[in-house]
């Protein structure tokens, strides 16, 4: 009989939560693997034993985590002791960089395995964290095809397993033929989309003047109380928030878009919706940024495509001004939006796995030896 294996799964954010929940789902039929994780909503509805609930501990900044530290710090010791407790077979970091670093090298005190899954952006910024990960990661599992090449080069044992959003294919599904919206997309935690309601407020009231038949979507993130929402929007006919467990049936009712940076670029540029996109930090974060950042954009689409594909709106760029011009040449020149669907036909085939025996199911099960 195959003795039991035990997986804790650790997810900060939204995006890790919906990657590290497809994992657990994965592997639901085989009853010789028990799964623990750290995470948000759709790992809470997997089988697997929560450990820490990480639905308020998603910020961006550095100012904005140390006004949580006392959490974090609260969190991880929680974690510490949950490996200590349940001794597992691998530990699967997914993103949340500082945190799971600081887990890893616990982990690694204790001799757990560790796999890094969509690990720290190290060739963006702070390479010097190229150090920590080569001493206390036992595997990198990168879902760019240039990452791959760059970890091994640094003598750090790495596999291409291709992007999770192309493996689970639900873009390809055609949830609404009628895309009447235009749709904003302010980010998943808290911090940012109070950064981002005021301007997209703005945005709206500058083009329901020029255009009054625009209807206009707001995306809420299911960790964040519709009230929050509602505090920047008084009921117009016209302005919709929608909650969706599936983002892409959202997507799938507007005809342009806004969206904070994030995995949400990539989700939308894969429905081929034109977009543009923006972000607003702290002036501290975004002082301290300029110093560490290197990579050209900051938007998935235009890193992956090496190319500036669509327009960004960074900081002192992110004005109601400056975007409101750029969508409303969305909405009014077919030509510029169907550039944009030209363009990210090429993104799918950047990111098909050309190798599918390199996928993140079988090299979990590779690292149990199952």
């Amino acid at each position: 009989m195959n003795k039991k294996k035990n997986i804790i799964i650790v997810a900060g954010e939204e995006s890790g939560d919906m990657y590290g929940s497809d994992i657990i789902n994965n592997f639901s039929n085989n009853k010789n693997i028990k799964f623990y994780a750290m995470g948000l909503n759709k790992i809470k509805n997997t089988n697997a034993e929560i450990l820490v609930d990480s639905s308020s501990l998603s910020v961006v900044g550095f100012y904005e985590v140390l006004k949580i530290y006392p959490r974090l710090l609260k969190s991880l010791n929680i974690m510490k002791k949950s490996i200590d407790r349940v001794k597992p077979d691998l530990l699967v970091l997914i993103d949340y960089q500082e945190f799971n670093m600081r887990l890893a090298k616990y982990a690694k005190s204790k001799g757990i395995k560790t796999l890094f899954y969509i690990g720290p952006q190290v060739w963006a910024w702070r390479e010097k964290r190229i150090k920590s990960i080569k001493k206390f990661i036992d595997v990198m599992a990168v879902i760019f095809p240039f990452e791959q090449k760059y970890y091994q080069n640094q003598g750090i044992k790495s596999y291409y397993v291709g992007h999770p959003l192309i493996k689970n294919n639900l873009y390809k599904e055609e949830n609404n033929k009628n895309k009447e919206y235009i749709g904003f997309f302010p980010g998943s935690r808290v911090n940012e989309v109070n950064k981002h309601l005021p301007i997209i407020k703005e945005i709206i009231n500058d083009i329901h003047k020029s255009h009054p038949k625009e209807k206009f979507l707001i995306s809420k993130s299911t960790n964040i109380d519709k009230s929050f929402y509602d505090s920047f929007f008084s009921k117009k006919n016209y302005i919709k928030i929608l909650e969706n467990e599936n983002i892409y049936n959202t997507i799938d009712l507007c005809k342009i878009a806004l969206a904070a940076s994030g995995t949400i670029t990539l989700q939308i540029a894969l429905k081929k919706v034109p977009m543009c996109v923006f972000y607003k930090l702290s002036s501290f974060t975004f002082f301290l940024a300029k110093f560490l950042v290197k990579a050209k954009f900051i938007s998935l689409v235009n890193i992956i495509l090496n190319e500036k594909i669509v327009n960004e709106f960074i900081q002192k760029e992110a004005t109601s001004i400056n975007i409101t011009k750029e969508l409303i040449k969305l909405i009014d020149n077919e030509n510029y939006r169907n550039n944009f669907i030209k363009k990210f036909d090429l993104l799918e085939k950047k990111l098909i796995n050309k190798n599918p025996k390199d996928d993140i199911n079988n090299l979990i099960k590779s690292m149990i030896q199952v």
